[in-house]
């Protein structure tokens, strides 16, 4: 269930590229806090998860916004849809925290981040080296 940042995943806009990579840290900070059985780390690691997601989805949608992305509004919406779910999960996982519930939550935000990342955020990417080829 590791999770681990490439280069492969760059979109070419520096800012975003870096937020991904601290997602992507601090999701691999909440596998640590599960591996070693630290789970009053648990709410701390999501309490911060959730800030910056948000942070990271405001920046995005502002970079699309301004480069005339088309894609905007159905990737927008799964920005709020992921927010939905994380809410409802964080929600479950405030009343007991277990390590089955931190486990599902984790598969959860992991497989959620690398098929983001790679499929809308790469269309993203390959209209930004598009707009960039036509200057």
């Amino acid at each position: 269930m590791a999770i681990q940042w490439t280069e492969e995943l760059a979109t070419g806009i520096e800012r975003i590229d870096a937020q991904h990579r601290d997602l992507y840290a601090q999701v691999a900070s909440l596998h640590e806090a599960m591996r070693t059985n630290q789970l009053d780390r648990v709410p701390e690691v999501l309490e911060g998860l959730q800030r910056y997601a948000l942070e990271h989805f405001a920046t995005e949608e502002r970079e699309m916004a301004t480069r005339g992305y088309p894609r905007l509004a159905q990737h927008r919406v799964l920005h709020r849809t992921f927010v939905d779910e994380f809410l409802r999960q964080r929600a479950l996982l405030s009343a007991n925290v277990t390590l089955s519930g931190v486990v599902s939550l984790s598969v959860w935000l992991t497989d959620w981040l690398r098929e983001h990342v790679r499929k809308e955020d790469g269309q993203l990417a390959e209209f930004i080296r598009g707009q960039s080829q036509k200057k």
